[in-house]
């Protein structure tokens, strides 16, 4: 498809504008080309078309189609031109934690408050533990919510003050909410097609595949009885507002009207898909894996571009914007008229705090239709938060986000959002349950903490020990003593895996932050006087956490050119991962992934948001693990030391100070290799269509990651050498600014 640009003036205007459709972006409705229209400041008809000229240059050469050729372009066009292509290029999101910060700041060391990151398995207890430490009651208070499943969907932090009850939270905006609103009509249409039952394509419809977004929680679910009572539900309470009678049925009208529209387009669909069969002369019964998965995409592809289908799209948006209404208490910041940016609130009312607050976060049954939760991204709450058995608020800022989830890849990473709050954070509290310690999620934790240097923040607390339970383990000092043994094990992994240096010491600080506890759904009390006391310790140590940086007592001396190998070999287990995600030969133990995970994958990327990420597909923070972790052993074996008698723990101070700053450098430029200088890559990824397009996705990824991270070695071009040069550059500067030498 060709793309040209064109003057314009509007109506009763004397000046000029350039239209054009994008190349690389696309409209809401997905269909190609975002049509841009910029104004040229000029009322001269010729320097008009002198800018026009340049916007076609631009369209017709795709080597400008990239973010990153925008310095060239620079040089070349006029800014009016180079900022008309190149400012819908540019990721947008929205900086939730600044918009926060500015409505209700976070206090600091300088107030002598210790910043404390809770990070965990789901389901392991997190947010338990968090209400333990908060003083919230379990069956009256209820906030957090907390459930087996993915329960904390947006960050959640907790300053612990004197004074009255404050929050400001942040709404996802809405273009994001909606592109997750596309995938869930699309996921109940497909399901429709498939003929399996309007129960499944409600719950398909309601709620998004990874989870995040549970509308149902927001529009009502129609699988919720109201009549029936579960007896062994402990956190039934009488003091929210439920749904009455008449609100139901309001909802389940409105969803029934939702799931005729879905039949509507089930209609549409098979339409479609008698014109596909016609003019691709096919017999879909007889179309092999590879081909019915082409198939598949083009339908999908020609529904997203019916209107029926957006109208359905717009409606579900529309009834959600609707329950923004319903927060009456408080001030909302407007994104759009419908649709807010933040909310913010004060009460002295604990009572009347909470309530609100749960409209916010909770995941009650019986507020089914009432519920803003799946809408929220962060949530920051201050007032006098206290523990039951104490009457002291601690001098604590307690951060909780999603659970990190369960996974059998060696390949896991942390989210981005969890792993970028290390710097920030004077403690990272792991939670981890004790009946099964130490799996894959926790160790990938304890092993970035030891490769970016922030080894020393972590404290870790073992959760159910009441429900681990063994011939062998007839008492609770037995239970702790086999929880120990996993955990011993996990630092000689490190040690192997890090080096010597990485786990100096840690053999010796675990034990003495590691805290056991039982029975934490429960209101504490003297028959639970092991975890009360674990409870009161695990406090102080947090509280006495601030994390100061030391002056290094040593000086590690590096050889520049042995960080070569070091990025080689990084770059390679990165490309080896996706090699094996990607169905082809790998040492790694990489499972082939689904077509529509790498496409899911690709669109987050494309349209720059999610943080790029899909579900446990992350590339830019797994790059960026690859090249810290061999980074990491790199650090660890200077060719000397200045004093050459320095002790271990010395040298460990001195090298995670420098890993520290690896760590902080190498989100920026991971984000910008495999994300930001790849927007149109990612774009044409993620619009192919059509037969064999599953393989030329898979082709296009891999050529986005070689262009990105290319193997230094393997070939001498300019790409491997700007990238070993750039990561070298940064690791450089890394070691001098932090105390060491370069040889």
């Amino acid at each position: 498809m060709s793309y040209t640009a064109s003057k314009v003036k509007g109506t009763g205007r004397h000046s000029w504008s350039v239209v054009f459709r994008h190349p690389v972006k696309k409209e809401l409705s997905g269909k190609a080309g975002l049509r841009v229209r910029r104004g040229l400041g000029t009322t001269d008809e010729r320097e008009a078309q002198r800018l026009v000229d340049q916007m076609n240059e631009i369209l017709s050469d795709k080597t400008f189609w990239d973010l990153s050729a925008r310095p060239i372009a620079a040089v070349r066009f006029d800014k009016k031109i180079v900022t008309a292509f190149y400012d819908c290029l540019e990721p947008k999101n929205r900086d939730y934690f600044n918009l926060r910060e500015d409505l209700l700041p976070l206090p600091g060391a300088e107030q002598g408050y210790a910043k404390v990151l809770l990070v965990g398995s789901t389901g392991a207890g997190k947010t338990t533990l968090l209400r333990q430490i908060i003083g919230t009651d379990p069956k009256k208070d209820r906030f957090p919510s907390t459930s087996p499943n993915k329960t904390t969907v947006s960050d959640i932090e907790i300053i612990c003050s004197r004074g009255e009850f404050e929050a400001a939270v942040t709404f996802f905006e809405r273009r994001e909410v909606r592109l997750h609103v596309e995938d869930c009509v699309m996921a109940a249409v497909l399901a429709k097609i498939n003929g399996l039952d309007n129960e499944i394509v409600c719950m398909r419809l309601l709620e998004h595949s990874e989870q995040r977004f549970r509308f149902f929680y927001v529009l009502g679910d129609p699988n919720t009885d109201l009549d029936e009572e579960d007896e062994e539900d402990e956190d039934v309470s009488i003091d929210d507002q439920e749904i009455t009678v008449e609100e139901r049925q309001k909802y389940l009208t409105v969803i029934k009207g939702f799931l005729a529209q879905v039949t509507a387009l089930t209609s549409v669909s098979e339409k479609v898909k008698g014109n596909l069969i016609r003019e691709l002369n096919i017999n879909p019964a007889s179309l092999n894996s590879e081909d019915n998965t082409a198939f598949e995409e083009i339908l999908e592809e020609e529904l997203r571009q019916k209107r029926e289908f957006h109208t359905l799209v717009d409606d579900m948006m529309n009834e959600m914007a609707k329950r923004f209404k319903l927060l009456k208490e408080g001030e909302l910041q407007p994104e759009t008229e419908q649709w807010p940016s933040v909310w913010r609130f004060r009460t002295e009312d604990r009572t009347a705090f909470l309530k609100i607050m749960r409209r916010l976060s909770s995941n009650y049954a019986p507020q089914f239709g009432k519920l803003l939760t799946p809408l929220v991204q962060g949530i920051r709450v201050k007032g006098p938060f206290i523990p039951s058995w104490s009457d002291i608020v601690p001098n604590l800022v307690l951060i909780d986000g999603q659970g990190i989830g369960h996974t059998v890849s060696s390949a896991v990473s942390l989210p981005a959002q969890t792993s970028r709050k290390f710097e920030a954070c004077d403690a990272v509290l792991l939670v981890d349950s004790a009946k099964q310690p130490m799996q894959t999620a926790s160790l990938s934790v304890l092993k970035e903490l030891a490769a970016s240097g922030h080894i020393s923040k972590l404290s870790i607390c073992f959760t159910h020990l009441d429900e681990l339970k063994g011939d062998n383990l007839p008492n609770r000092k037995s239970r702790i003593n086999h929880i120990t043994a996993s955990l011993n094990q996990v630092v000689s992994h490190i040690r192997e895996t890090l080096g010597h240096e990485a786990a100096i010491n840690l053999d010796l600080m675990l034990p003495a932050r590691s805290f056991f506890l039982a029975n934490l759904d429960r209101t504490m009390h003297e028959r639970n006087k092991h975890t009360s006391k674990e409870l009161k310790k695990l406090i102080e140590t947090l509280e006495t956490s601030i994390f100061e940086e030391k002056m290094p007592a040593a000086i590690p001396f590096y050889n520049e050119a042995d960080l070569g190998f070091a990025v080689q070999n990084a770059t390679k287990k990165f490309h080896d991962i996706w090699k094996g995600r990607f169905g082809k030969t790998s040492i790694s133990n990489e499972q082939p992934q689904h077509w529509a995970r790498l496409k899911a994958l690709s669109k987050r990327l494309a349209l720059s948001y999610n943080n790029g990420e899909y579900d446990t597909l992350r590339p830019v923070s797994e790059l960026k693990d690859c090249l810290m972790y061999h980074i990491r052993i790199y650090l660890s074996q200077p060719v000397r030391w200045i004093p050459a008698n320095v002790t271990d723990s010395d040298k460990k101070d001195a090298i995670d100070r420098i890993a520290r700053e690896v760590h902080s450098k190498l989100f920026d430029f991971t984000t910008e290799r495999i994300w930001f200088d790849q927007l149109a890559p990612w774009n044409h990824a993620f619009n192919l269509s059509g037969g064999g397009s599953g393989k030329k996705r898979i082709n296009s990824m891999e050529r986005i990651y070689e262009q990105g991270a290319p193997i230094p070695g393997e070939a001498t071009t300019t790409q491997t050498q700007e990238y070993l040069l750039s990561t070298r550059r940064l690791v450089k500067d890394a070691i001098l600014s932090k105390g060491g030498r370069i040889v």
